[in-house]
């Protein structure tokens, strides 16, 4: 198992719970925005960059495969899960 340890021995865990923990109580949306923004910066802290890909899905393939180092597919990047095709599993239509 990997276990991320920063250079002032801080673990991704440790990190986890602290945001856990300061982020409020649930249903706090402004408290979770914060602890998501604090968590992931914190991981921008701790993993060397060279090592850390901060990747959005809409990006699709090139970003991704650049850092992998793999050529990029030929075949268009999958795109599914998208709003309505979600709302229609929460609804039970999918």
């Amino acid at each position: 198992m990997f276990s991320a340890i920063s250079s002032s021995g801080v673990s991704l865990g440790e990190i986890r719970i602290k945001c856990e923990t300061e982020r409020g109580s649930p249903g706090d949306e402004a408290g979770l925005a914060q602890a998501f923004v604090a968590h992931n910066e914190a991981v921008k802290a701790t993993i060397p960059a060279e090592r850390l890909l901060v990747y959005e899905i809409k990006d699709g393939w090139e970003p991704l495969c650049a850092f992998l180092d793999v050529p990029t597919p030929t075949e268009a990047f999958p795109r599914t899960n998208d709003r309505s095709e979600f709302w229609d599993l929460v609804q039970g239509k999918g």
